[in-house]
């Protein structure tokens, strides 16, 4: 809004630029996450905000909640840079949302802890670290939240409309419509999944940043190659006006990010936490449904889907193997994909953080190289 009150006002076209304030957008929340992100940082280890058990009394487990500062940062940069509309009102909103609910399950989790630590609760039912509210709970507010927000969408952005572009082939040769209400469910279980996926994805010190990031670079090219009239036509893609206005938005979500990065790296002096992880998940799946891309999702965001498929799996094979014979049985040494290699290769490393990086590395090399797919076959093969 500010970059628009400043074009209007000043009548240079440089501050009406969706380039210009695309790059703004992620250096503004470069340079706040960089200068607030210490002194946040101090105050949740003061507070004590923490849902790890410490397994040496020296050294304290690092503070959750470090995504409700890049949630906070990428909402004041959107405002300041993004022109508001349908698609950017609705992103925001279910980045708020979603983040609230997440923030809750941290505090739960910190609350958790600390009655274990003064003796009121015992930490034998836990692994590594204390619950927050129930995961019933938590889904029921997810698809609640990505009801509301889905027809919020559906009513307010004109060219939403059941459309869904489909991997190899050309959206003039042939798209899936589906019509009002399934494409109403379609989007609700898209977002809430998503959310959901990148909760579970958070398990390693930046395991969830990189898929992230990856996420918004191909969202935001998208976003603006869609809302310009000459580059859609030109790439055989649907114009979609006004969704450009997304590409600020993701740049500023990769800036936070990146450097959220910064101390998120191993090891980690924060870790994002749920208000973080399930609100930029939300975004993920909302903006992927606007750009009508909603089917490149499982290939762009394969490490999420990967993640949340383990526990699905996971769970599913064991209730119905214990249904069959009475005991069951697991699909992985343990849910989700990242404790199965955490379990497969234990042993296998001099240490500990040397296996969690090989795997982390490993995830974030399996990212970049979706995203690279996922350019080649929306922009070439169709």
């Amino acid at each position: 809004m500010l970059c628009e009150w400043i074009y209007h006002l000043t009548d240079i076209a440089l501050f009406d630029s969706r380039l210009f304030r695309a790059g703004l957008a992620a250096l503004l929340s470069i340079i706040l996450v960089l200068s607030t992100m210490p002194s946040y940082i101090r105050f949740l280890q003061k507070s004590d905000a923490t849902s790890d058990f410490d397994q040496n009394s020296k050294i304290k487990a690092p503070p959750i909640m470090g995504g409700l500062l890049l949630v906070v940062v990428v909402i004041l940069v959107s405002l300041l840079t993004c022109k508001l509309n349908g698609y950017t009102v609705s992103t925001l909103l279910v980045l708020a949302a979603f983040s609230a609910v997440g923030a809750v399950d941290d505090l739960a989790k910190v609350k958790t802890k600390r009655l274990i630590a003064q003796g009121k609760a015992t930490a034998a039912s836990y692994m590594e670290k204390a619950d927050g509210i129930s995961s019933s709970v938590r889904l029921g507010l997810y698809f609640l939240f990505s009801l509301v927000i889905a027809i919020f969408c559906y009513k307010f952005i004109p060219d939403l409309r059941g459309h869904l572009t489909v991997p190899f082939v050309p959206a003039d040769v042939f798209q899936i419509h589906l019509p009002n209400w399934a494409f109403i469910g379609f989007m609700t279980f898209v977002i809430a999944a998503t959310a959901n996926g990148t909760n579970f994805t958070d398990g390693l010190d930046s395991l969830v940043s990189v898929p992230i990031l990856t996420s918004m670079v191909f969202v935001g090219v998208v976003a603006y190659v869609c809302g310009n009239f000459i580059f859609s036509n030109y790439l055989n893609m649907p114009f979609l006006p006004g969704c450009d206005e997304l590409f600020p938005l993701a740049t500023a979500i990769a800036g936070s990010l990146l450097a959220y990065l910064w101390f998120n790296s191993p090891p980690a002096e924060i870790y994002m936490g749920d208000a973080g992880s399930v609100g930029f998940g939300a975004a993920i799946g909302i903006m992927f449904i606007q750009v009508q891309a909603g089917l490149f999702l499982p290939i762009v965001c394969i490490i999420i889907i990967a993640e949340a498929c383990s526990v699905l799996f996971q769970i599913s094979f064991f209730k119905v193997t214990k249904k069959m014979t009475g005991t069951g049985k697991r699909v992985f040494l343990c849910a989700p994909l990242h404790h199965h290699y955490q379990k497969k290769w234990e042993g296998s490393f001099a240490s500990k953080p040397l296996m969690n990086s090989k795997i982390v590395w490993r995830m974030h090399l399996v990212s970049i190289f979706a995203l690279i797919v996922s350019f080649v076959i929306f922009f070439g093969i169709r």
